[in-house]
């Protein structure tokens, strides 16, 4: 005898996962991507390189009672303001012992809260907030993506890419892109967020996020 059921399947474990941190202090700069990076890169355990950590700063506020954030402005903390290290499933308990740290950031003295582990969900549609090293321009960008996405067995059927962005590095400023992601399948969008797409994961490039549906 034959019997389904319309049970979920189960959910599958990615080859990543977030450490969230609670981030303390007053402000970040504008352009906190590099420093951030190199704060961060001396405190990071033995056996985990700065490029195989992801940075991602969540909950930034810009806006609150009254108050609305300029341009060029410091960015102002909140009591909500995580700071996000995507890192192989295998590295998530030597990262966790980063709580506690503290961090001088281009001059801010930050510390780091207790360590919160976070599966990656499956996701149908993604959005990564910046890309970097797929070319500037839209038609490039998108081609190029296409060709990795295929490559690592991903076939999205929509892809966005939004404004351009200045990214302030060590080397001089560059031009990243946002680009969304839909119709490649909940599971293919939860690998996608493991590994990643493009270069700079640790200035916060190539990261992806669960994002609502563009249909």
């Amino acid at each position: 005898m034959y019997w389904e059921t319309d049970e979920a399947p189960e959910p599958t474990c990615a080859a990543a996962v977030d450490v969230a941190f609670p981030l303390r202090g007053r402000t970040l700069p504008e352009a906190y991507a590099a420093p951030l990076a190199e704060a961060l890169a001396r405190h990071l355990p033995a056996g985990v390189g700065p490029d195989a950590v992801g940075v991602r700063v969540a909950h930034i506020p810009s806006s609150g009672h009254g108050w609305q954030r300029v341009p060029g402005w410091p960015i102002l903390l909140s009591r909500r303001t995580r700071l996000i290290l995507r890192v192989p499933r295998e590295r998530a308990a030597a990262v966790a012992g980063l709580a506690g740290a503290e961090l001088s950031v281009a001059g801010e003295q930050l510390a780091l809260g207790p360590a919160r582990r976070r599966e990656l969900p499956s996701a149908e549609t993604v959005y990564a907030h910046r890309v970097l090293g797929l070319g500037e321009d839209e038609e490039t960008l998108l081609a190029q993506a296409q060709a990795r996405l295929r490559a690592a067995g991903l076939y999205p059927r929509r892809m966005l890419c939004g404004r351009p962005e200045t990214l302030y590095l060590p080397g001089g400023p560059v031009t990243t892109r946002s680009l969304l992601l839909d119709g490649m399948g909940a599971e293919a969008g939860q690998r996608l967020q493991a590994h990643g797409l493009g270069e700079g994961a640790c200035w916060g490039c190539g990261l992806f996020i669960p994002y609502r549906a563009v249909t």
